[in-house]
């Protein structure tokens, strides 16, 4: 605790620093680090969901909780099926995982219990999250239909319901394609093919319904704001990204879905693009607002809905990445509290660190461990949520299990070796900390300024403004890289014998034919399976979409019978399309 006597400066500490777990929240929002689990997130993705089953099973052997961080394929970012179009086909499982029906979804976390509560699971999904959200929701309770069956002795009814629905066809029983790994038990596998409401009784799927939703831990980004002005994977126009994601909220209040975030603000990605440490906070927590307008516009309770927010930054090299937890945890309850009058739940801003993508450069690779230690040390002192390190080599291929195994070891050495890491609160107290945390507030005040300026961020976006002061600073930053005005050992300055040269991947790890194949006939035979309901659901779903209904309530319908695909194909025609502001 601070040593200060006069009132004044126990006054001043009070308001803008204080213990954590006490407003405005700046040291923590807890008073204490949890103890049954590391902040441990490991991100992954790659083939089908098979193959990223297995590289989950292997991240979490061994580990108190299962944190799972799932990246999916741009062909899934987009929300399309595989298929053999020339666009599609060479993208199926690569730089992420092809889930493309319900059926993916329980093979992709099969053998985790997805009501657990040492369970939790992140997707980072964003156009078409509502989709992937709805195949997680009923993956998640058809785990726990699959339980009550196994519990009474209903496999029979199961296997008559394959018969009928599959082997009356003609048509291949979906199964997990290769062996169940390690630590993979099976769970979720029993209905592949069929939900839980074709076994059970309408009464105790519902009962069942309910208390998963109301239990499982987790998050899906959905931040369809950074989204234009960062990361490009916009699929429907803004107004109705923006309607979409209130439908999801609307829909988590109404059920009382508690332990998942609705969305992740993300400022990662605006990072990556290129932004400076303060530009990505500001754009950020000006995007958190927005949708916090919206929610209130559309008759949410501040308090039915913050708890469910949660944001994602990304932790590089520059000193203001030290307290970039600290400034949005103080900026945050500072508006809960004082503008809106939210409770203390609404007021603790959770967030997620990545170590930076874009401070791991092609030469000198095994430098690279060294920065994401240093950023992974900004992430674990500044008391972040949940982290993730980046592997070593992901500046020039998808991470091998020896390069995840590195990751996830700087983060257990850090845990579990490190004495000062061991202290609840190390950084607070710190002159330069506090002067930074200062600093850094007051030039976020001055960023939200310019954006109400050009008529918030809305109004911003329309002159893009965001993504201009993004590429004027990855510019800028580009510039200095190349004059070596900043220093970075092993590409502009301190080279090898041998000039540092640009590495080159010992193995590139891309899905292969097989499993691009395998996609591609698993979906059309979801498809055949399901098609004498798959085209009542999607007029079902454009009615609801018309009549102003919630949209969400009808997804969690249609991908019992709909892949991905088919439900982003005929939502366009009652959300039409993205087209970016010129």
């Amino acid at each position: 605790m601070p040593r200060y006597e006069a009132w004044g400066d126990i006054l001043k500490w009070s308001l803008q620093e204080n213990v954590p777990g006490e407003f405005p929240y700046t040291a923590g929002i807890y008073p204490f680090k949890r103890t049954g689990e590391d902040p441990t997130r490991m991100f992954a993705g790659e083939g089908g969901p098979e193959r990223t089953n297995r590289r989950f099973h292997y991240v979490s052997l061994g580990m108190p909780a299962a944190r799972l961080s799932t990246a999916f394929d741009s062909v899934t970012l987009y929300g399309q099926d595989p298929a053999t179009r020339p666009d599609i086909y060479g993208k199926i499982g690569n730089a992420g995982v092809s889930i493309a029906t319900l059926d993916d979804a329980k093979k992709l976390y099969s053998g985790f219990d997805l009501c657990a509560p040492t369970t939790s699971v992140s997707m980072t999904i964003n156009g078409p999250a509502p989709m992937l959200l709805g195949f997680f929701m009923n993956a998640a309770i058809d785990q726990q239909c699959e339980r009550y069956i196994k519990e009474n002795g209903l496999e029979a009814k199961v296997e008559a319901r394959l018969k009928e629905k599959f082997d009356d066809k003609g048509l291949k029983r979906p199964e997990y394609n290769g062996e169940l790994p390690e630590g993979n038990d099976g769970l979720g596998l029993m209905l592949l093919g069929l939900t839980g409401d074709e076994i059970l009784p309408a009464d105790v799927y519902n009962d069942i319904k309910a208390r998963t939703l109301a239990t499982v831990r987790g998050t899906v980004q959905a931040d369809i704001l950074k989204e234009d002005q960062a990361q490009n994977t916009c699929i429907f126009s803004t107004e109705f990204a923006l309607r979409l994601m209130g439908d999801v909220q609307q829909y988590f209040i109404e059920q009382k879905v508690r332990n998942f975030y609705s969305v992740s603000i993300s400022g990662y990605h605006i990072a990556e693009a290129g932004a400076n440490p303060i530009s990505q906070l500001a754009f950020t927590l000006a995007n958190g607002f927005t949708y916090v307008e919206y929610y209130l516009s559309r008759g949410m309770h501040i308090d039915d809905f913050a708890p469910n927010l949660s944001f994602f930054f990304s932790n590089g090299i520059d000193p203001e990445y030290a307290v970039i937890g600290r400034v949005a945890r103080r900026i945050w309850a500072k508006a809960m509290k004082h503008k809106y009058g939210g409770n203390e739940r609404s007021q603790m801003l959770k967030y997620h660190i990545q170590t930076s993508g874009r401070s791991l450069h092609a030469q000198e690779i095994a430098f690279n461990d060294i920065r994401t230690t240093l950023q992974a040390l900004y992430a674990i002192y500044d008391n972040c949520n949940s982290l993730h390190t980046n592997a070593y080599d992901e500046a020039i291929t998808t991470p091998t299990e020896e390069s995840v195994r590195r990751a996830m070891a700087i983060q257990l050495i850090i845990n579990k070796e490190l004495g000062l890491a061991k202290n609840e609160n190390p950084i607070q107290g710190s002159f330069i900390i506090e002067e930074l945390t200062d600093l850094v507030e007051e030039a976020v005040y001055a960023e939200f300024d310019r954006l109400t300026d050009r008529g918030g961020v809305l109004g911003a976006m329309e002159t893009m403004y965001q993504r201009g002061k993004i590429q004027e600073e990855s510019m800028y930053y580009e510039h200095l890289k190349h004059t070596g005005e900043f220093p970075i050992i092993g590409v502009n300055t301190f080279l090898g014998s041998d000039g540092s040269p640009t590495m080159l991947p010992k193995e590139v790890i891309r899905s292969t034919e097989e499993e691009k194949q395998y996609q591609i006939e698993a979906v059309k035979n979801y498809q055949n399976a399901n098609e004498d309901h798959s085209q009542e659901q999607l007029k079902k779903l454009n009615e609801v979409a018309l009549n102003n209904g919630n949209l969400f309530g009808e997804i969690m319908e249609a991908v019992k019978y709909n892949s991905l695909g088919e439900i982003t194909n005929s939502l366009f025609n009652v959300g039409g399309k993205y087209r970016r502001n010129m």
